[in-house]
């Protein structure tokens, strides 16, 4: 917003600013997406399923296919109807115990392995399907390295090409099509403006910025205390 404010100033023009929620996540995925390219393998997964969590079911399930996941979240009172109605849970619905959501939160420990035993005989796109119809929050669980091909990113402009490889070789891809800051302004999405540097660079710059003539920097790349890149050393 304030960039738009800036050009309004400069140029009398304001701008369409937009920011796309999923886009905006993946920038969070992306060093996991980086470490998957340049590796060439998945990073390991992370998070704790024992946390505390103020809803009844608000978490990732495997389903019938080996290494398929799918997050599924429950977190109102019509949600949870709903939701033990259409999954065969109708036992907990009649539990008077579990009549209030903090009830229900409470008793995750109870709950969570029941809907994990009804998930983990569905596919992960029959779970999907039928999440959808009934409006809960889910989402499929994908790995950093199958992001490279997901449709949406793709379609959005979202995934802009960056080299991996400028200071080590890689294992995986020297160059991968990794998230770029999800914002767009009228419509045209920001663009890669420089490649990830090479260790040192920019030493030399940085230093004549500082002040310092070309006699000392060339003493403190003697000294290593500026680096250099290797060709250009």
């Amino acid at each position: 917003m304030l960039s738009a404010l800036r050009q309004r100033d400069e140029t009398g023009h304001g701008s369409f600013v937009q920011s796309g929620l999923f886009e905006t996540n993946m920038v969070l995925v992306a060093q996991h997406m980086a470490r998957a390219a340049f590796d060439g393998k998945e990073p390991p997964p992370f998070g704790d399923p024992k946390m505390e969590k103020p809803w009844p079911v608000y978490d990732v399930f495997n389903t019938a296919e080996p290494g398929n996941q799918v997050f599924v979240g429950v977190v109102t009172d019509t949600q949870w109807k709903s939701f033990c109605s259409a999954f065969g849970l109708t036992d907990l619905l009649a539990d008077a115990s579990l009549g209030t959501i903090p009830k229900l939160a409470a008793a995750r420990t109870r709950i969570l392995p029941r809907v994990a035993e009804v998930f983990s005989k569905l596919s992960k796109a029959e779970l999907m399907t039928r999440c959808e119809k009934l409006g809960l929050p889910f989402a499929p669980i994908s790995r950093p390295g199958e992001l490279f091909d997901d449709p949406h990113l793709k379609a959005s402009g979202g995934l802009l090409p960056v080299n991996l490889a400028r200071n080590r070789a890689s294992n995986g891809k020297p160059v991968a099509d990794l998230p770029g800051l999800p914002l767009s302004f009228d419509n045209e999405r920001l663009r890669l403006r420089h490649q990830p540097p090479r260790v040192g660079e920019h030493g030399q710059e940085i230093a004549r910025e500082l002040g310092l003539k070309d006699q000392e920097i060339n003493g403190l790349i003697a000294e290593a205390i500026v680096t250099v890149p290797r060709d250009t050393a």
